[in-house]
């Protein structure tokens, strides 16, 4: 009901600490209610007080008790805050004002509502289990309002169902989203595309229980299935006591994750959607899902034609912009939105009010996916990213003609949003002086900036007159903007599928290698998996091959920062599914010989090395020779056949090559490559997830940093103690996440191991490593 109290965060955010709470504070509240200047704000209490006194008990068999109370803070919390601060920051008349138009408009709001729920519970709810009994609680959404004071709503049922209700036009999530009738014809565009055949490989899209409202403006709202958080919760992050919770997903999983949100990804940039931001694209999980699929829960901007992923908001854009789209890569801990007003406490102990100019740290997030390994992103599975963007494009294309005619029959009065400017500037409008910023909007932004909502205008998909609605149930009336400010629209380029062929998926594939490519073992990488060939020269140049086996192509997109070149390329028998895998096998064979000669050579040589404390140059020496060589030769090893992981070469030489990464040194290039390789390698299974470990810490120590996992160490005073660790206290959380045990006992274990090795190492040499 009333602002938070924050502090000092890191990265140069706030933290709630808490909310106002307890006696003492009560009292001191009590008596700054008393100041004339919250008398708008008493006021709009005891006027929203009145109108649930007489909406309980006239819905008391549709609303469980206590719901439709002025106490309860989910469903008037955000307008009682929203009133507060207006209060604190506007003059009083304003304040009045603006308290009295927005409890006006909340009232009518509810109303609406209450009469639609009540009307579609029996004329038909989306098909969601636990729709049953009165409804039991209501959220309303915090941040922005449309309409005349509209708000998404949260909608929880006795029997336990969820849904959400939307007071909005566009429909988006109708169209693209909805999940029938099992055997039932495909409902919507994505549940066609899921029920075809798979053209390069399997797609899955993501599906809901969606309609429209069933009302006399029943083209005005709808409802949908409310997605539910993954199961898989972990932490992504930690510090200054906080824990950023998010997505934690096993590798298998990940890849699985990955490669479904790549085909979302080329289904939005084909069907020219935008405003997938991250909390608008959030990590979910359905009943009957094998796993956490991203949903595009606010999808009302489509049919948009763009060269460029990042005009999805999937991605960011290269020139710059937010850095909260919907593929995240970092676990930052900034939320997009927050209280504009927070408490502060002085050094004197007291409470102050004041406009919040910093972002709130999150605590939790649904946009943000991680592994068990702690790896953030689709970045270490580009390979599969990339690949579920290849399937869904070809799946596409292979059936262009039938989802235009499907699109064509289903889109008339469907509904999309004209994003007329980024929402932030109309959020900044909002908390400003209106005399000051009046002249930047046009007039018809200018009346709902007036009535406290952020403007929204709509077209229907055919591409219709501009439109926007007065108020909730309202006619929609034609509205005019000017030039600059019409933002994107529909076309029928998109919507009737002619920008839909094979060379245009390489300006996508482009887009996504962009925005993770700094996350990558650069400046040059080279992969391979599933089906996939890539290798970038650069976050602007690079060319990723897909092996298309159902036609015996392979298909390479090569791009540099002005061209973008297609090639088809006959596959060779030994690329076929059941080819000849002799030529493999045998280089495999000859890839393990030599790794396990590499092996017992360099093991004749460390061992006395180590066991006379690191001090004979002459061995020293050797063992640099050694290993300089064995390193330019598992260079080309990786280049022609990828990691040389368990199935190649099996356990044993696989596991020496790992070592062989640690031991370079002055080559750091070298081991992210390899690094890349690895975590590749163990995301499908390849190797352990331990092999991950021992090469970022050798990794993170020869570019000077501390390591994560507490693999190397060095001896200090006669003792093998660990290198710096990062953020030592959770060492033991992250070693079992890759299968390593405590790091006490491995101590125990490391320091039985060297115990007569007296030499003094240095962390980031080859000296240091007790491994």
């Amino acid at each position: 009901m009333f602002p938070p109290v924050v502090t000092d965060g890191p990265e140069g955010t706030v933290v709630v600490l808490r909310h106002l709470g307890g006696a003492a504070e009560a009292e001191a509240l009590a008596n700054a209610l008393t100041d004339a200047r919250f008398a708008p704000f008493t006021a709009a209490l005891e006027r929203l007080d009145a109108w649930c006194l007489r909406a309980a008990p006239r819905w008391a068999g549709l609303i469980a008790p206590g719901v439709l109370d002025v106490t309860h803070g989910d469903l008037f919390g955000p307008l009682s805050t929203e009133v507060f601060e207006a209060c604190l920051t506007l003059g009083k008349r304003r304040a009045a004002d603006f308290a009295a138009l927005r409890v006006a408009q909340y009232e009518r709001f509810l109303d609406l509502f209450l009469t639609r729920l009540d009307h579609d519970l029996a004329a038909g709810l989306p098909d969601v289990p636990g729709l049953d009994g009165p409804v039991s609680g209501l959220w309303a959404q915090g941040d922005e309002t449309h309409h005349g004071g509209g708000r998404v709503l949260r909608v929880e049922f006795t029997g336990g169902g969820r849904l959400a209700y939307k007071p909005r036009p566009a429909s988006g999530e109708v169209l693209f989203l909805a999940d029938g009738a099992e055997g039932a014809p495909a409902d919507s565009v994505f549940a066609l595309l899921n029920s075809l055949p798979a053209a390069s490989g399997p797609v899955r899209l993501p599906v809901l229980r969606c309609r429209m409202g069933q009302g006399p403006d029943g083209a005005d709202y709808s409802w949908h299935e409310w997605i539910e958080p993954p199961r898989s919760i972990g932490i992504l992050r930690t510090g200054q006591e906080l824990a950023l919770r998010g997505t934690v997903l096993e590798p298998a999983a990940a890849r699985r994750f990955w490669h479904r949100a790549g085909a979302l990804a080329a289904a939005g940039f084909a069907f020219g959607m935008a405003d997938l931001i991250g909390p608008n694209l959030p990590a979910g999980t359905r009943p009957g899902d094998d796993g956490p699929l991203l949903y595009p829960v606010d999808l009302e901007v489509y049919f948009t034609d763009s060269d460029h992923l990042s005009a999805t908001g999937l991605v960011q854009d290269p020139a710059g912009g937010p850095h909260h789209v919907g593929l995240e890569s970092v676990p930052r801990w900034c939320d997009l939105d927050g209280p504009p007003t927070c408490w502060t406490v002085g050094n004197d102990g007291v409470l102050r009010l004041a406009r919040r100019t910093r972002p709130v740290a999150r605590t939790w997030t649904r946009s943000v996916v991680a592994d068990t390994a702690g790896r953030v992103g689709y970045g270490p599975y580009l390979d599969a990213m990339l690949r579920g963007m290849f399937d869904a494009w070809t799946l596409m294309c292979r059936n262009r003609e039938r989802i235009a005619q499907f699109v064509a029959e289903r889109a008339p009065g469907h509904v999309v949003r004209v994003l007329a400017r980024p929402t932030r500037e109309y959020a900044d409008a909002l908390t400003a002086d209106h005399d000051d910023v009046a002249s930047a909007f046009a007039p018809d932004e200018r009346a709902q900036l007036a009535r406290g909502d952020v403007p929204y205008f709509f077209r229907t998909a055919d591409g219709g007159p501009l439109q926007a609605l007065r108020k909730p149930g309202g006619r929609a009336v034609d509205a005019e903007l000017p030039g600059p400010a019409v933002g994107r629209t529909p076309t029928a380029a998109v919507r009737e599928g002619r920008r839909l062929d094979l060379a245009r998926l390489g300006l996508a594939l482009r887009g996504a290698v962009e925005h993770v490519f700094a996350d990558l073992a650069g400046p040059d990488v080279c992969l391979h998996g599933d089906g996939v060939r890539i290798a970038l020269h650069g976050p602007h140049r690079g060319e990723v091959s897909f092996d298309w086996a159902g036609t015996g192509r392979r298909i390479t997109y090569a791009w540099d920062e002005t061209r973008l070149r297609l090639r088809i390329d006959e596959m060779s028998e030994a690329d076929e599914p059941g080819g000849s895998r002799a030529d493999a096998a045998r280089a495999g064979d000859g890839i393990r010989a030599r790794l396990l000669r590499l092996g017992r050579v360099d093991a004749a040589l460390r061992a006395p090395w180590a066991a006379g404390g690191f001090t004979d140059a002459q061995l020293e020496e050797r063992l640099r020779r050694l290993t300089d060589a064995a390193a330019d030769w598992l260079d080309g090893v990786i280049t022609e056949h990828g990691w040389p992981g368990r199935r190649l070469v099996g356990p044993e030489a696989s596991a020496i090559a790992g070592a062989l990464v640690q031991h370079v040194e002055d080559r750091t290039d070298f081991q992210r490559r390899c690094l890349r390789l690895v975590e590749l390698a163990a995301a499908d299974g390849d190797v352990p997830l331990s092999e991950v470990a021992y090469v970022t810490d050798a990794l993170r120590l020869a570019e000077g940093r501390e390591q994560v996992y507490g693999t190397k160490f060095r001896r200090v005073a006669g003792e093998l103690v660990p290198c710096p660790i990062e953020d030592a206290s959770h060492v033991d959380a992250r070693r079992a996440r890759v299968g390593l045990g405590p790091l006490e006992k491995y101590a125990a274990r490391l320091r039985g191991r060297f115990a007569n090795a007296d030499g003094v190492s240095v962390c980031g040499t080859r000296k240091d490593s007790a491994t």
